[in-house]
């Protein structure tokens, strides 16, 4: 794997505005010392839970093979102290089904956070289990106490006066990072496709990711080589399959891809056949997996089958922080780096971001640029 580190968010700030909500302008994940001046975690209580919505308007020519982009939408959470401090976070949701998880943090999570101390997070995180209790969706539950545990650390990070990777256990703060793109575009050509990857070796990534199954076979090897040949043999490229192969069709596609330089394939199968990306992993080609997955036993089973090269999770749905931070713990015992899946607003970048310079089993962070 090529080495491509780039530094990760250092100490920034922002002012959040309920009507300016922009992925862009968005500089979350505060590391300032508290209002008090000490530089140390001084006790607080959470006096207000704000639930917004980030919304953006797309024009529906972007699509995966599994889904059309004609907007993006985000559940972000702020949570404000009596400090006047206030944390930021961000939940990973399904989108048609992104009410479920608003109105799950401002119904459930908010009255349960209200008056308790941020700095205490286990409390917290046994109260919110007790809120999930008959949860009809449990991914909703996991994403709102993924989005509050980033709000928290972040908090536990400013009222220390740290960076949040430092808080983390990071030391050097900086995070191995790969441009992510590569989607299906009406009325784009294969040397469009060319370009938006050669603008990103330009910015100096030295590690990138495409979009590949939705096409015939030929039809997407002649998009991988336009893409290798694009970067250069210098440059790590990996492929997101979006679950589209089947047993049978997995073998023709590996080796395929292999012959064109593709180093591993994200998702090639669907989510639950374990067995069948342990083949793939230990045959074909080295395999990355699964982003949207919140258990930590399905994480364990993938290791522990041999089934991933690269363990993938969300900070935004596997328990934020914390959860990621067992996830790659449990990765490095099996000697598997692991690496965030990002693909959202600023919020979940600049977490996804700290960790991976908080965390030296993290392989690389997704920065995806759509």
């Amino acid at each position: 794997m090529a080495s491509f580190m780039r530094p990760a968010p250092r100490t920034t700030s922002s002012s959040i505005r309920r009507r300016s909500v922009h992925r862009r302008s968005w500089r979350a994940l505060r590391s300032v010392r508290s209002r008090c001046g000490c530089g140390r975690a001084c006790a607080m209580k959470i006096i207000g839970v704000k639930v917004l919505e980030f919304r953006r308007r797309l024009d529906g020519r972007s699509w995966n093979p599994a889904f059309r982009w004609h907007e993006r939408r985000a559940p972000l959470l702020i949570l404000e102290t009596d400090s006047g401090l206030s944390g930021v976070g961000e939940a990973w949701s399904q989108q048609p089904r992104i009410a479920f998880v608003l109105d799950y943090l401002a119904r459930r999570c908010a009255p349960a956070l209200l008056g308790r101390d941020p700095l205490l997070r286990m409390p917290i995180s046994s109260q919110l289990e007790s809120v999930s209790a008959g949860a009809t969706e449990p991914w909703v539950a996991a994403a709102a106490e993924s989005a509050i545990d980033i709000a928290l650390w972040d908090l536990a990070a400013q009222a220390a006066g740290q960076p949040l990777w430092r808080a983390l256990g990071g030391s050097t703060g900086r995070a191995a990072v790969y441009a992510s793109g590569g989607l299906y575009r009406d009325g784009s050509s294969v040397k469009d496709l060319a370009h938006e990857f050669e603008a990103d070796v330009e910015q100096g990534f030295t590690a990138v990711k495409m979009k590949l199954g939705a096409l015939p076979l030929e039809a997407d090897l002649e998009r991988t080589r336009t893409v290798r040949d694009a970067v250069g043999d210098e440059v790590t490229l990996w492929v997101d399959a979006v679950n589209q192969l089947t047993r049978a069709s997995a073998p023709a596609w590996c080796a395929a891809l292999a012959r064109v330089g593709v180093a591993a394939v994200q998702a090639p199968l669907p989510f639950d056949d374990i067995s069948g990306m342990a083949n793939i992993n230990a045959l074909l080609l080295p395999v990355i997996a699964t982003e949207a997955e919140h258990r930590e036993e399905v994480f364990r089973a993938l290791v522990e089958a041999n089934a991933v090269t690269y363990l993938q999770y969300c900070v935004g749905l596997c328990g934020g922080f914390s959860g990621a931070m067992r996830i790659d713990a449990l990765a490095a015992t099996h000697a598997v780096n692991s690496t965030p899946q990002c693909f959202s607003t600023a919020v979940l970048q600049a977490a996804s971001l700290h960790l991976g310079a908080a965390r030296e089993n993290v392989i690389a962070v997704e920065f995806h640029r759509f």
